[in-house]
């Protein structure tokens, strides 16, 4: 019958004009409606070779289409059967399709608004009950109008009668036996006239051969928006099959280019490879694409509010100076007098240097600083510098340097209030990340009450090393007090970046005590956003640190995996952010799989911290891969459990000795 089709045959009450095209699931013709006088699109499925249940399914849901009224929707004006074929009309359009307009280079500005466009679309269709299925930029039609229709919703499912009763491991072979038909995965897949999708914007279930939802049409839609903007795509693979293997893997390819933070935050969630882990609709994606860029770097503050950590005057002031938009991004000045580093000029200067990990360059200033104030007769001068200058060794992981320059600050401090309070400050940092936490607490508590009247920013940085003790002794209420107290200051001296930088502690906590993960996920990605909107380098890569360590809590370790792709290692020059990535993406990967690189990142991590005289970052790395051993009930567990609970009391590390203790719990 199909093959019978030619210009002047009637459909229904339609005439057929010309072909404008097949696909998998049938042939599109240009047709006339004698009763209306209008052009329509004539689409007649492949039902030939289709059971008569098939045909029925297909009608019954083309019916439903028609009842989708939406401006981002195809308008369907009529389903019907002629013999053993099931036909569509709807509205001709002749703008082409988003992918033809796709060709041309696009900006953000202009691809961004299309999408979510059709994002409505698709949306509007979920809640009437319908998915779509194969959603791709091809099938998306423009009109010469510029508006966006959405064609082709819940025409085939990806799965027959009775399909859904089968094992999954049947499904997924005869999804990979179908893969196998098809050598581009740009093709579409079809069975007995069913259109399956296409294989390089299928979710992993539609490979894996399970039914397809509302959030794998989610998917479809993020990877048609990353390949829109990035101009690659996020998975790869040069057959249908290898291309499979990369999607349920979750292997996403590195971006070749850099977009907008919290843009593609919002298009990695949608791509993730559990369907939970996506939004939970498309409307809810659609809300963070649409919702204002600028006011993404300021959910930091709701976030402050709803954990009542900042009074409400505080708030009030630093939303009111941040209504019209984002802080300014400022990079750290490369050049400097090195004599007004040790002034109250230069607390802004090492503030920014912390913030966009630019601690090699600071260290080169500060040991400038300190030579020049000693040869200009300045002994205070020269003292605070070489605190300052101790300070950022510590964050390298220089220790014994930095011990070094701390005693050239004690020799010199004098009885200056400010030049003891810098020493507190550096000696507090030496001996936290050394692990020495009864010295740390006394100097990060004292260089916080000399800091707190007249350099706020100084006295949070303090709270915060303080906090970090206390929780490393095991006293996550003492800590929660010693952040709350940091928080409250960098909000009094409108510090946003140090403001982010405490929370992603009190997060921290959180994940430790177990918090509800899906609502910290939210949290943490929140953090994330305003950190790189704000050029807070360190932050980011200390939010994206934790994001896999939920994700890892969550069974999502391959969505972990993704969190640290987005943390440079050459950018990377904190000490601690340093270890702690490569602890992570450690049992991230051993728990995919591959325990080999998996645990010699683990011992990496151990032998460089070990060899830094970092005993917190060694005793951490030790409960990375005992918590590794446990998961995969590995035979040396125990014994590996047993002795890093051990040495964790020993050396007064009781959150370690904690949550090594509780490891099967969590």
């Amino acid at each position: 019958m199909e093959s019978e089709i030619r210009h002047g045959s009637k459909i229904g009450r339609f005439t057929v004009v010309g072909e404008l095209g097949s696909g998998g699931m049938g042939v599109v013709y240009t047709g006339h409606d004698p009763e209306l006088d209008r052009r329509v699109a004539l689409k007649v499925l492949r039902a030939a070779a289709a059971t008569e249940e098939e045909r029925l399914r297909m009608q019954r849901e083309g019916q439903a289409m028609a009842r989708v009224t939406h401006p981002n929707v195809i308008t369907v004006y009529e389903v019907g059967t002629q013999g053993n074929l099931v036909f569509l009309a709807e509205e001709l359009l002749d703008g082409g399709t988003l992918g033809s307009w796709l060709e041309a280079p696009r900006t953000q500005s202009e691809i961004v608004p299309k999408f979510v466009a059709a994002g409505r679309g698709l949306a509007a269709a979920h809640a009437a009950g319908l998915v779509h299925r194969d959603f791709k930029p091809d099938n998306v039609l423009l009109g010469k109008d510029g508006r966006v229709r959405v064609a082709d919703f819940g025409l085939a499912r990806a799965i027959g009668p009775g399909d859904e009763d089968l094992p999954a491991a049947t499904r997924a072979n005869m999804a990979r036996a179908q893969l196998d038909l098809s050598r581009n995965p740009m093709d579409a897949l079809t069975r007995t006239g069913a259109v399956m999708g296409t294989p390089m914007f299928m979710a992993p279930e539609q490979h894996n051969g399970d039914r397809a939802d509302a959030r794998s049409d989610q998917f479809a839609f993020c990877v048609a928006l990353y390949h829109a903007l990035y101009g690659e795509w996020p998975y790869a693979g040069k057959t249908s099959v290898a291309l499979a293997d990369a999607v349920i893997a979750g292997r996403m390819e590195k971006p070749p280019k850099a977009i907008a933070a919290w843009l593609r935050k919002i298009i990695v969630r949608g791509l993730a490879t559990r369907p939970v882990d996506r939004y939970p609709s498309m409307t809810a994606l659609l809300a963070e694409l649409e919702r204002p860029p600028a006011t993404h770097g300021r959910k930091i503050i709701l976030a402050a509010i709803g954990l009542g950590l900042v009074g409400a005057a505080v708030v009030g002031g630093y939303l009111l100076a941040t209504r019209e938009g984002p802080p300014a991004v400022k990079a750290a000045p490369t050049k400097i007098d090195p004599t007004l580093l040790a002034t109250d000029r230069g607390v802004e200067w090492l503030a920014l240097a912390i913030e966009r990990d630019q601690l090699d360059d600071a260290i080169e200033k500060y040991d400038m600083a300190t030579a020049l104030a000693q040869q200009t007769s300045q002994p205070t001068a020269g003292s605070i510098a070489a605190s300052e200058g101790a300070l950022v060794l510590a964050l390298r992981g220089k220790l014994e340097l930095a011990r070094d320059r701390l005693k050239t600050a004690d020799a010199q401090k004098g009885t200056d209030p400010i030049a003891l309070a810098y020493a507190d400050l550096a000696a507090a940092a030496i001996a936290s990340e050394a692990g020495d936490l009864r010295l740390a607490l006394a100097r990060s508590e004292d260089c916080a009450k000399s800091f707190a009247p007249l350099m706020p920013e100084l006295a949070a940085l303090c709270f915060q090393i303080h906090g970090d003790v206390v929780a490393e002794r095991g006293d996550t209420g003492l800590a929660r007090k010693a952040y709350t107290e940091g928080l409250a200051l960098a909000a009094k001296a409108e510090k946003p970046s140090r403001m982010i930088a405490i929370n992603l502690a009190l997060a921290a906590l959180d994940l430790d005590d177990g918090a509800k993960l899906d609502a910290l996920v939210a949290r943490l990605t929140e953090l994330q956003q305003a950190a790189e909107q704000s050029g807070t380098a360190s932050a980011a890569g200390h939010a994206e640190i934790l994001l896999a360590r939920a994700h890892i809590a969550q069974a999502a370790t391959q969505q972990a995996v993704t969190d640290l792709e987005h943390i440079k290692p050459e950018s990377i020059q904190t000490f601690e952010t340093q270890i702690e990535a490569r602890i992570a993406r450690g049992q991230a990967m051993a728990l995919l799989g591959d325990s080999d690189a998996g645990f010699a990142d683990l011992e990496a991590a151990s032998i460089a911290a070990n060899k830094a005289g970092a005993i917190g970052l060694a005793l951490l790395a030790r409960l990375g891969r005992v918590e590794v051993l446990v998961a995969t009930n590995a035979p040396e567990a125990d014994a590996e459990q047993r002795a890093l609970i051990a040495d964790a009391r020993a050396k007064g590390f009781g959150r370690i000795a904690h949550l090594a203790e509780t490891v099967a719990q969590r």
